[in-house]
């Protein structure tokens, strides 16, 4: 027989799943929310400022020459193509400034930097379309989108399948985009909204599964930024724990964190900023992505708890001592009901 713990194991995964196929996605939609969208003709770095100025962390973009949408730009991609330009074409202020000077659509074109828009389809290397769910998502163009009537359950496996961390909701009748979510928000409305009076989530959430707890990235106080962002990049995340000469964790890096653009005076100075260790980035930044941890014994439903009070992007467990050994993200959590 099956024992009691898979029996709960089962029902927790079955219930969130069954809510996840229940609900439209168009319920995430903002009635005050505004989209930005870049032309690719633009200038990158004009791009990269709009982002910021209109607390966007991504935009879909729009080729007027095909009429059609070909992807999304992130404050990350920037970041990425960033160093790419720093350490293929000389590390030097001049790099930088010629990075300044090229459109959307030329870095797109050069085959080495386009392929960090890791949402557009010009930036697949393997030749292939988009994986789409089975539900009501569909490719836009090049743009990898559900419709505003699919559930939410098509928007996790669209972005599970095509690795999306943004996934833009797309008007059926006119594809008017109306918006770009992301796990964050989906895990936000769920845990608001998700009632259960069963108690079904109180295993260790090391023991479902959930997570990375093998090969554990993190870096030290000493690691000059540029070492950083070449490992989120090269390990396909958006944050890493910083841990302290004891090796126990003292913060946490994230991808979209641009002190070192936002305290630069010139091209020669983000070459400095970027050589700087990471330790000093942090106590220059202005605002961060704040560091939550978890024991490694805590429980799925404890894990919610946290994320509904705090919002959490990624949640660290800790050892006895305070070290790294796993690393959960609303990705990983929404993931693990997929079905």
């Amino acid at each position: 027989m099956i024992n009691e713990g898979e029996v709960l194991k089962v029902a927790g995964r079955d219930a969130i799943t069954s809510f996840l196929r229940s609900r439209s996605v168009f319920e995430l939609v903002r009635t005050s929310g505004k989209v930005v969208v870049f032309e690719t003709n633009i200038p990158i770095q004009l791009a990269f400022y709009a982002l910021l100025e209109h607390e966007s962390a991504a935009a879909p973009l729009w080729d007027s020459s095909r009429r059609e949408f070909i992807g999304l730009m992130t404050i990350t991609d920037f970041v990425d193509i960033l160093r790419h330009y720093h350490d293929e074409h000389g590390k030097t202020g001049a790099a930088i400034e010629v990075l300044a000077s090229r459109s959307i659509a030329q870095v797109l074109e050069d085959a080495n930097a386009g392929v960090h828009f890791k949402h557009a389809k010009e930036a697949r290397s393997d030749g292939l379309g988009p994986l789409l769910s089975c539900g009501a998502t569909g490719d836009y163009g090049g743009l990898i989108a559900v419709d505003a009537d699919g559930s939410l359950y098509d928007a996790c496996d669209a972005m599970r399948l095509n690795r999306r961390r943004f996934l833009p909701i797309v008007a059926p009748k006119d594809c008017g985009i109306l918006a770009v979510v992301t796990h964050v928000e989906i895990l936000e409305y769920f845990v608001a909204t998700f009632r259960e009076e069963r108690r079904l989530f109180d295993q260790p959430i090391i023991e479902l599964g959930i997570g990375t707890f093998d090969d554990v990235a993190y870096v030290s106080n000493t690691t000059p930024l540029r070492d950083v962002l070449e490992l989120l990049c090269m390990r396909d995340i958006s944050s890493v724990p910083v841990v302290d000469e004891t090796g126990r964790v003292a913060a946490l890096y994230g991808h979209a964190d641009i002190t070192f653009l936002a305290t630069a005076t010139d091209a020669d100075s983000v070459v400095v900023n970027l050589s700087s260790s990471v330790a000093d980035i942090l106590q220059q930044r202005r605002t961060d992505e704040p560091l939550h941890t978890c024991s490694q014994h805590a429980t799925l439903q404890s894990v919610f708890e946290l994320f509904a009070d705090v919002k959490f992007r990624r949640l660290v467990c800790l050892d006895d001592d305070c070290r790294p050994v796993g690393v959960i993200s609303a990705r990983d959590l929404l993931r693990y009901f997929l079905c």
